[in-house]
């Protein structure tokens, strides 16, 4: 997989690092890709996202109580205990799916609408692909720290290595 992960400048601050991921080829980062795909139906949940989202960067950090585990199906497997959609309210029919490192970091992904008739994510294929998408993303961004080309700073809250992947589509 090659891609880059880049900080969101706005959202990230001293409580925590907020990042997305550019996929090789791409111009725009998963997360502008999703704000770009929903800004005109989904307004409002999106101006709630971006809220949290400053939220957690600037005030609170990553905290547990503000994202729902996506890992805990048959189809998942260790990586797939870092993916995570951002909790919504209620009413909220859209999921943004990222992955999330304690309270420190969040690295954003894309998501999409979920209807409240479907109970998991692997019942629809846009969001079935968009978390599968996610843990392959954390799949490989784990390997990385595994082998330290990606590392966290001293102080542990931000990531620095080779946040531009281009060059791991080795097999093992």
């Amino acid at each position: 997989m090659n891609y880059e992960i880049v900080e969101i400048e706005p959202f990230s601050g001293s409580a925590s690092k907020v990042y997305s991921i550019i996929p090789e080829g791409e111009e725009k980062t998963l997360f502008d890709s999703f704000l770009e795909e929903h800004s005109l139906r989904y307004k409002t949940e999106l101006k709630e996202i971006l809220k949290r989202l400053k939220q957690i960067g600037h005030s609170t950090g990553a905290r547990v109580n503000f994202f729902k585990p996506e890992g805990d199906s048959v189809f998942v497997k260790k990586w797939g205990e870092y993916v995570y959609a951002l909790y919504d309210e209620e009413e909220s029919n859209l999921r943004l799916y990222c992955i999330r490192f304690s309270n420190v970091a969040v690295i954003l992904g894309g998501g999409g609408f979920k209807d409240k008739s479907i109970r998991q994510w692997q019942e629809d294929p846009k969001l079935s692909n968009e978390v599968r998408l996610m843990m392959a993303y954390a799949e490989s961004i784990l390997k990385q720290l595994d082998e330290k080309e990606l590392y966290w700073s001293v102080d542990g809250k931000e990531l620095e290595g080779n946040l531009k992947n281009y060059d791991n589509d080795e097999e093992d």
